[in-house]
Formats: structure tokens, C-alpha cells, sequence
């Protein structure tokens, strides 16, 4: 057994370190056998390790390789259950799919080798983040997939938009791994370790005095990796790296370690209703801000990257409401139907010579119904349509806020708005690139490679079918996660005619937004009756802009602190440090030079001055007893 997992989680790393090394001797083609065949090697042996933990009735497996601290001991150990075996087989199966994708995409690159390279450490990261076994393993990974996140979006690094999007997820990230960093300090100083089972174990026995400080702290982490309010700004601007690279991020390691994290530590998550709070409202506010910020954005990317930020508030939506299973459930459609829209999107912008404005295309499924038929699945499954993959788990996170009861109806009207929005501006998005007739020159477009081409066909049959592991009749992807979370309160689906009502009210928000966007952006129904919308061009602007938050924390927090920070050194560094330090060396210089001129080397200077302290010393002798007396 630690073999076979050592294989699912080093594979990635050694294939990475062996395409560094002999990449000068490899053309394509070799690359491509080896990269393909070591992702299909480690997803084959994750599949198997998952059958094997299935055999076991999904109880958990703790593999100890060797200790790595021994006052405390932390080990470095790894744990296979339902939850890292659900995460193992999404991040090592969609690696496979995307770097077939790759391979076409990236073609000609002139950093072929190299995009392999981080692509392949990237798996690697995401993996030791998934199967650790205790905290400071998790936190290697953390930091890792934070690493690797920046070599793939800053990749074109010529560019200096990319550089600066890459430093920008950089450094937004630090923000929320401080958070997290605090967080590892105060569980080691109240729990005496790391282990996940240890920690768990002294959380159920009584009060922990700073629980609450410990989970807030490892929610900033994950507000960091997760691109939440207000750490989100940084997943747009990562649109700048390859789009193979952006599925992957997107879809099954960077932003989807911060759901996983929170739901690996929900037994100490449960205790806190302060924590859960936080999180509900900060994913509400996030899924809305996202959600209307992609309404008005023209590059194709761009509005998938804002989906994908909404959808994640979507997860930490249903972690706040106690619904971890429906949380993760998301978290796996999600992964699929978003890798599908991105190597989708990737696709069109590999045929339109990498043009990524929305408005330049249109009417593209004459020339790429392929393309344009599995973007649509895409599209339809994030907007609730059953019964595709995102009916299932958007449903069941509403469904799980709505039986929470209290004020929690006003979240699940609040979410049902961002479901709203969602159909909206995907529908848009899908009509502007593949229905509406735009009058652009398209005669020269044709369908994207075969290499393109399967992988959306895998993803497309994946984002129809991948919702059934879930359903309210059948509760499988449950009974995978139950060992794991058999400690853990959870909120479960209100039975009976209220779940019916809630599932309808959901899909009618997904055709209602659909059929809007019919309405707004093909048929112009606004134009054609000629109404106009009060705002209307301001509402567009905030959108656009997204509500002016990147510009805003540009002038307080970039441009002030530089302000700031200048003032303060001029103040403090320029006139107390330096200057004190400045003014006392003035002095001694200044002294120094004066009574060197004393020393002239005439022998009868010399005398004078001896004979000049002698007298001042016998005076000094003689009067001391009398000042005395």
C-alpha cells in the first residue's frame, strides 16, 4: 500500500524532475509518451487504491513513512480515505485529460519542455496537499500548489502582464497562507501535534479554549487559494497563463485546496458557529460579487474565471450551512464541467489565432459544432439544468441552506439569485462566441485537432453523467465520504414536497437566467421595444469593473502604502535613524578634527601639555579635601 501511493504522489514529481533533466534530447512527440503515460500510470494506480479502499468499506488508511520531528513527533505520514481518494482520483484523472489537451494546444511553444515541467508539479503538489496525513504535510503541499500556481500563470513571463498576474497570486496568497501559517503554530502549542486523528480526537473530548481563533485563521488560508472576498482578485488576472493551465487550476488542484482544507478540518469547523458564519456570508458575497462581475467582461476567460470564483462561494456556502458532502459533491461537477469550458475556450482561442474577445466571435458553431456542442453541456451543467452534473450539487448546496431554517432562508434566496446569475451570464457567454451572428470574418475557422477535440467529448460525457453519484436516490458519493465525516454534524436535504418545491424553484432560476440572456443579447428585446434601462451604462461599468474593488484596493493598498511607507521612511529612517546616527558621527568628526591639530610632533608642545595637566592634577589633588570639608 505505501508503494502503490508513493506512485500516485511522487510519479508526478519524478516525471518532472526526469523531463528537466534530458529535455534537450526529447522532441514532442517522446515528451508527450512520457508525460501521458506517467499520468496514466498514476491515475491507473489511484484507481486501484480507491477499489482497495472501497474493499474496506472506505475506513481510513494511515501510511507512516518515517518521523520527521521527534520533540513533538510529527511524522511524515499520509492518509487514504473516502476524502483524499475522491480528491486523488479527480486531481491524477483530469491531469491525464488536460495534458492530452496540452499537448496540441502548446504545440510549437518554444517552452514546450518546460510547461510540462511545472504542469507535472503541479499535480505533485496538489497530491502531497490531498493525501497528507497531518497539518505540516499539508502545509508543504499548500505551499507548493501557491509555487506552482505562480510558474504556470507568469509562464509567458516575457509578458508583462503575465509577470505582474503571477506576482499578484503570489502575494495575494501570502496574505491567506499567514493566516494559515498562525493557524499550525496554535494547534501544535494546544494540541501537542499535527496528526489529523489527534487533533480531531482532543477537539471532541472538551472545550478548546482558542478553537475559534484557530479556525478563523485556517479560513483566511483558505479565502487565499480559494479566491475569496476579499483575496479573489487574483484568479482573473491569472487568465494570463496557458489555458491548459488555467483548467487545471480551475478545475482540480489551486483553488479547490481551500474547500478541500475546510472540510478536512470540519470536526474542529462544527464547534464554531462564529467560523461557519464567517464562511457563509464571506462565499454569499463572494458567489454574488463574481457572479455580477461576469456579466459585462468580454474576454472569454475572464468570464469563466469569475464563474469559477462564484462557484466557489458556492462550496463555502454549503461548508458554512453544515453541508460538507454537498460541498465536496460541487466540488467534483464542478471540476469537470469547468474543465470542459475552459479547454473548450482554450480551443476557440487556439482556432481564432488567440483572439479572446467575445464580441469578435459569434455564430462559431457553423464551423466548430463539436466545440460548440460540449461548450453548451458545459454551460447548461453549471446553470442547474437537469439532469447534468451541476443540477445535482448546486440543488442539494440550496436545498441544504434552505433546511437550515432561520435566517438562513435569506442565504438560500441570496444563493438562488447568484444560480440566477450564473444561467445569465453563461448563457451570454455560450450565445456571443457560438449563436449570434456577429458579422466577423470566420470563413478561415475550422474544427479544433482531434487532440483537442476528445478530451471535450470525455469531459462533456463526464459533466452529463458525473451528477449521479449523488442524487437524493442514491446517496453514493455519502456513503464514500461517511468514515471521514461519521463525527461530524451534517445538515441533510429537507424530505419530501419541500424538496420537490426547492429543486423546482432551482431550475427555474437556471431557464429564467437562460432565456434572459435569449432575450438581452439575440434577440435585443430591450432595443426592440425601445426601453431603456435606468443606469443601464453605469450598472455595465460596475460590472465590468468589478464594482471598481480592484481599483479601489489599487489606490488604498498599493499606491497608499507606497505613499505611506515613503513618508514613513523619510520620518523615522531619514530624520531619527539616520539622522541620529548622522548627527553623533557630525560630532565626533567635527571634535576630532579639531583637536588633532594638537598633535604637531614638536617636542616642546608636548612638554607644555604634560607639564599644563600635571599642574591641573596636583590642583585637582589640594582641593578635593577641602571641597570635602
Amino acid at each position: 500500500m505505501e508503494l502503490l501511493l508513493l506512485v500516485v504522489v511522487f510519479l508526478p514529481l519524478l516525471t518532472a524532475i526526469g523531463i528537466k533533466i534530458i529535455s534537450k534530447f526529447l522532441n514532442e512527440l517522446l515528451l508527450n509518451f512520457i508525460t501521458i503515460n506517467s499520468a496514466l500510470l498514476s491515475f491507473a494506480t489511484a484507481s486501484g487504491m480507491f477499489v482497495l479502499l472501497f474493499i474496506n468499506k472506505y475506513e481510513p488508511i494511515n501510511l507512516k513513512f518515517f518521523t520527521w520531528i521527534t520533540n513533538p513527533e510529527i511524522l511524515f505520514e499520509f492518509t487514504l480515505d473516502g476524502l483524499s481518494g475522491v480528491m486523488m482520483l479527480l486531481v491524477t484523472g483530469l491531469s491525464v485529460v488536460i495534458q492530452v489537451f496540452s499537448t496540441s494546444y502548446m504545440s510549437k511553444d518554444e517552452h514546450y519542455a518546460k510547461y510540462f515541467v511545472y504542469f507535472n508539479v503541479f499535480v505533485f503538489s496538489m497530491l502531497l496537499l490531498v493525501m497528507s496525513g497531518n497539518f505540516l504535510v499539508m502545509f508543504f503541499g499548500w505551499e507548493l500548489v501557491g509555487l506552482s500556481s505562480y510558474l504556470l500563470i507568469s509562464f509567458w513571463s516575457k509578458k508583462q502582464s503575465a509577470a505582474k498576474a503571477g506576482n499578484k497570486a503570489f502575494i495575494l496568497n501570502r496574505i491567506g497562507d499567514f493566516g494559515f501559517l498562525i493557524g499550525l503554530m496554535l494547534t501544535l502549542n494546544t494540541f501537542g501535534t499535527f496528526n489529523y486523528d489527534k487533533v480531531f480526537s482532543k477537539v471532541l473530548e472538551g472545550n478548546i479554549d482558542n478553537l475559534t481563533v484557530i479556525v478563523i485563521c485556517f479560513i483566511i488560508g483558505a479565502f487565499g487559494k480559494s479566491a475569496q472576498f476579499p483575496l479573489f482578485s487574483w484568479l482573473p488576472d491569472a487568465m494570463e497563463g496557458p489555458t491548459p493551465a488555467s483548467a487545471l487550476i480551475h478545475a482540480a488542484t489551486m483553488v479547490t485546496a481551500g474547500v478541500f482544507m475546510l472540510v478536512r478540518i470540519s470536526p474542529i469547523l462544527q464547534f464554531s458557529e462564529t467560523g461557519k458564519l464567517i464562511v457563509i456570508v464571506t462565499g454569499l458575497l463572494t458567489a454574488l460579487i463574481a457572479a455580477f462581475s461576469a456579466i459585462n467582461q468580454d474576454d472569454i476567460k475572464k468570464v469563466l474565471a469569475y464563474s469559477t470564483i462564484s462557484q466557489l462561494g458556492f462550496m463555502f456556502i454549503a461548508i458554512g450551512s453544515g453541508a460538507y458532502v454537498a460541498a465536496i459533491f460541487h466540488l467534483v461537477t464542478h471540476a469537470f464541467f469547468k474543465a470542459l469550458l475552459f479547454l473548450g475556450a482554450g480551443a476557440v482561442i487556439h482556432e481564432m489565432h488567440h483572439e479572446q474577445n467575445i464580441h469578435k466571435m459569434g455564430n462559431l458553431k457553423s464551423k466548430m459544432p463539436i466545440t460548440a456542442t460540449t461548450m453548451g453541456i458545459g454551460t447548461l451543467a453549471i446553470s442547474g439544468i437537469p439532469p447534468l452534473a451541476g443540477f445535482w450539487s448546486k440543488d442539494e448546496i440550496l436545498a441544504s441552506t434552505f433546511a437550515n431554517g432561520g435566517f438562513y432562508y435569506i442565504f438560500w434566496a441570496l444563493s438562488l439569485l447568484a444560480a440566477f446569475m450564473t444561467a445569465f451570464y453563461m448563457g451570454r457567454h455560450w450565445l456571443l462566441i457560438f449563436h449570434k451572428d456577429s458579422g466577423n470574418d470566420i470563413s478561415d475557422i475550422h474544427e479544433a485537432p482531434k487532440a483537442m477535440v476528445r478530451p471535450l467529448l470525455i469531459l462533456g460525457v463526464f459533466s452529463v453523467f458525473i451528477g449521479f453519484i449523488n442524487t437524493p436516490f442514491f446517496h453514493g458519493l455519502e456513503k464514500v465520504l461517511h468514515e471521514t465525516l461519521h463525527y461530524v454534524e451534517i445538515t441533510h436535504l429537507p424530505e419530501g414536497i419541500t424538496l420537490i418545491v426547492l429543486a423546482f424553484v432551482s431550475i427555474g432560476a437556471g431557464f429564467t437566467g437562460l432565456v434572459l440572456a435569449y432575450l438581452v443579447y439575440v434577440v435585443e428585446i430591450f432595443s426592440y421595444f425601445k426601453f431603456k434601462i435606468p443606469f443601464k451604462d453605469e450598472i455595465l461599468a460596475l460590472s465590468a469593473n468589478t464594482l471598481y474593488l480592484n481599483k479601489v484596493g489599487d489606490i488604498i493598498f498599493v499606491k497608499g502604502m507606497k505613499s505611506l511607507t515613503r513618508k514613513t521612511a523619510v520620518l523615522i529612517d531619514g530624520l531619527m535613524i539616520d539622522g541620529l546616527v548622522n548627527k553623533i558621527s557630525t560630532l565626533f568628526y567635527s571634535s576630532s578634527q579639531k583637536i588633532s591639530t594638537s598633535q604637531n610632533g614638536l617636542i616642546r608642545s608636548y612638554v607644555v601639555y604634560f607639564g599644563f595637566f600635571m599642574l591641573l592634577l596636583i590642583g585637582l589633588f589640594i582641593a578635593t579635601p577641602l571641597v570635602v570639608n
